[in-house]
């Protein structure tokens, strides 16, 4: 048989203790032993989501990569006639530099966003100033990024030659009216 003792306030707050004969209270250490159980079950589920977490997400996933900086040399240019011959010898000596700074990798396959600065001289005088500018990305396949700037600028870094190589390709739409070709090849290393 249950006996039940109760209280009532002014307030309209009321405190009842039920305490049935059969059963009797469970001590410190009881309820210590319980505490432990249930710490340490949540502690064994915790773990094992973790595990399946980072398994699941490592599955042929090669690991993401941390920013890079990529520094080089422009050596030399290729230009294009309408023709579609390569100008030889070209229209005017190029060299320069580059940097290529590329964010963070977030997804496997999908090149981060990247910024370029390049300086370009043209027969010994500067010629092009890009500083800092946003790429747009377009491809990473097998080490070879593949970005482009507006529509008719692609650049390309290929990190699997060593030193990388990168180019600033450019195809005008003019068909020759301003220049005496109609594509033209910036080629630069890394240092």
């Amino acid at each position: 048989m249950a006996q039940t003792f109760g209280k009532e306030w002014e307030n309209g707050l009321r405190l009842r203790i039920t305490q049935n004969e059969g059963h009797k209270p469970k001590t410190r250490k009881e309820n210590h032993i319980m505490k432990n159980k249930k710490n340490i079950l949540t502690y064994i589920v915790a773990a094992l989501a973790i595990l399946v977490t980072s398994a699941s997400s490592s599955l042929g996933v090669p690991p993401l990569q941390p920013p890079q900086n990529y520094t080089g040399m422009l050596t030399h240019g290729e230009f294009v006639s309408c023709d579609g011959q390569v100008l030889n010898p070209p229209p005017y000596s190029v060299d320069g530099t580059w940097v290529l700074n590329i964010d963070m990798m977030t997804q496997a396959q999908v090149p981060p966003p990247t910024h370029l600065t390049m300086v370009v001289f043209r027969d010994g005088s500067q010629y092009l100033l890009f500083p800092n500018i946003e790429l747009t990305p377009t491809s990473l396949q097998d080490g070879v990024y593949t970005y482009t700037y507006g529509p008719q600028v692609t650049v390309t870094l290929d990190t699997n030659t060593t030193p990388a190589t990168f180019s600033w390709h450019v195809e005008f739409d003019d068909n020759c009216t301003l220049r005496s070709y109609q594509s033209l090849t910036y080629v630069g290393v890394a240092n």
